[in-house]
This record gives structure tokens, C-alpha cells and sequence, in this order.
């Protein structure tokens, strides 16, 4: 079972090798906006990136600097062939704008993965649980158990699994294993039933009880989630129709009103503008919808 993926960089004209050449003999830049930003330490951990926070910070000045010059280029090459430079500065500020959306958009990349961590480990966590309690209640000694879940099919929480059995098989105590696991897991709740089984371990206490437990707790709290998700729906679900419905209707009914007022006149152009944009809006909405569910299964 695979459990690492190659290491990632932001997009640079280079190779790799050359580019964390590069991000070594510049990391005071990295070491600048580290101290700006401090957080990105524990993302880039959680995500595993191996790479340096310094090093990833320069890499993400350099990468969004690249990335804006190719816009600027690109843009450069219309104005010269349409000979219309009225249009340089238009052209120099939406190239500035590219390069700080690239720059915050390479920074959030960590925590944007580790947020997908989460999401995928407490989809299947409550699965898993109750398939250790099964398994350790009728009797399987607990190591056993963590074997099963490794080969079970639950996703990350699988590859965690198959990590922890892999360092106890090359010698490491199963407690000190599971501390590991819980170290490098963003979830909180993932964290918190590891460390219980820690204690109950190290205790010598009822596992299948302390199981159970866990089960009982972490389906209560979905529960709430869950509860408090379906009451935000409803506010959520009027600035939808808002958004899709109200919005739309009294833009273009306004427009005609204008149109009907002056020498603008409402097009196929203007229709079609409207349509794009409210389907983005419309996805973008949606995506945010689907950010605020729990990750539940049942």
C-alpha cells in the first residue's frame, strides 16, 4: 500500500533539484514570511510536504513571480501584435494581481490539503471505530485489530493503520506508534480517540470498553454537527434562491429599464453575461455548501 506521494513544490521553470538550490540561498525571504505567517509550519507538517516552511515560503515568491511575468508576457505579446498600448497599465496591474493571487493561493495549498485530510479520515472514522470495538470486544488482541482496519478499505485511515503496523513490526512499542499517528493527523477528533487508546493501553484498562466509549462519543458530536448543519440550511438555502432567482430576474429587469432610458441596448452579449455569471456564482456557492456539511457517513 502506497502512503507517500513525491513531495511537492510549487511551479517553477526549473528542476527540482536547481529549484530547492535556489530557495536554500534565498530562504531569508522564506524565513520573512514565516514570521508573518507562522501557521504555515504546522500546515506544511500535516500535509507532508517535505519540504521546509522557509524553503516552500521562497519557493512560493518565486513561483507566483514566474507565473504573474508569464501572464504579463502573454499580454504583451496582444498589445504589440494590436499595437494598443493605452492598454500597459491595465495589462501591468491585472499581471500584479495574478502574482498575489498565485502567492496566497501556493500558501493556503497545505492547509487546503490537510483540510481534505480531515474530511476523507472523519468520512470513514466512525467505521473504523466500531469495527475495532467489534473486533477487540469478541476477543482479537488489539494489534490484530489495527490490522484488519490497515487491509479494510477505509481510506486514509487504512494507510495510517498500515503505517503503524509496519512501524511495529520493525520494532517500535504500539503506543509509541499510535503517538505518532496521532501526532501527524490534523483531525481532532481522530487525535483525541488515539490518544485514549494510548492511555488505555499504558493504563492496562477495558480496550473494548474504552472503544465503546469513544464510539458512543464521537457519534454523539456528529450528531450535533449534523443537527446544527440542518438548521443553517435553511438561511443558506433563501440566499440561494436570492442568489439564483431574485437576483438575476431584477438585474435584467432593471437593465431593460435602463436600456428603454438610453442608448444601451440589451443583446445576446448581455444575455449570455448574465447566464455565465450567474452559473458561476451558482457553483461557487455550492462548493462553499458543500465546504460547511459534516463529514458524515453513517
Amino acid at each position: 500500500m502506497a502512503e507517500k506521494k513525491d513531495f511537492y513544490l510549487p511551479p517553477t521553470p526549473m528542476r527540482r533539484d536547481r529549484a530547492m538550490k535556489l530557495a536554500k540561498q534565498f530562504a531569508f525571504i522564506g524565513y520573512q514570511i514565516i514570521k508573518l505567517r507562522p501557521s504555515l509550519i504546522p500546515w506544511i507538517a500535516q500535509a507532508e510536504i517535505k519540504v521546509e516552511p522557509e524553503y516552500y515560503a521562497t519557493l512560493a515568491v518565486f513561483s507566483s513571480l514566474f507565473q504573474g511575468g508569464m501572464m504579463f508576457a502573454l499580454l504583451m505579446v496582444i498589445v504589440v501584435t494590436l499595437n494598443r498600448w493605452d492598454l500597459l497599465l491595465m495589462i501591468l496591474g491585472l499581471s500584479m494581481l495574478v502574482t498575489l493571487f498565485m502567492f496566497v493561493r501556493i500558501l493556503a495549498y497545505p492547509s487546503l490539503i490537510v483540510l481534505r485530510r480531515v474530511k476523507e479520515i472523519e468520512k470513514n472514522f466512525l467505521y473504523a471505530l466500531r469495527h475495532m470495538s467489534i473486533q477487540v470486544s469478541g476477543g482479537a488482541p488489539v494489534f490484530n485489530s489495527m490490522v484488519s482496519i490497515a487491509d479494510a478499505g477505509y481510506g486514509n485511515i487504512s494507510t495510517e493503520f498500515h503505517r503503524v503496523v509496519r512501524e511495529i513490526n520493525t520494532g517500535e512499542s504500539m503506543g509509541t506508534a499510535l503517538e505518532n499517528m496521532a501526532l501527524r493527523n490534523p483531525s481532532i477528533y481522530f487525535r483525541r480517540a488515539v490518544w485514549q487508546i494510548v492511555n488505555s493501553l499504558r493504563t492496562g484498562g477495558d480496550m473494548g470498553y474504552t472503544l465503546r466509549v469513544i464510539v458512543d462519543q464521537f457519534a454523539a458530536e456528529q450528531r450535533v454537527l449534523l443537527e446544527k448543519f440542518s438548521k443553517e440550511l435553511g438561511p443558506w438555502a433563501m440566499m440561494y434562491m436570492m442568489i439564483t432567482v431574485i437576483f438575476p430576474t431584477l438585474g435584467i429587469t432593471l437593465f431593460l429599464i435602463i436600456s428603454s432610458l438610453s442608448t444601451i441596448a440589451l443583446n445576446e452579449i448581455t444575455l449570455v453575461g448574465f447566464i455565465v455569471m450567474s452559473t458561476v456564482v451558482q457553483y461557487f456557492f455550492l462548493q462553499f455548501l458543500k465546504t460547511k456539511r459534516p463529514s458524515i457517513r453513517w
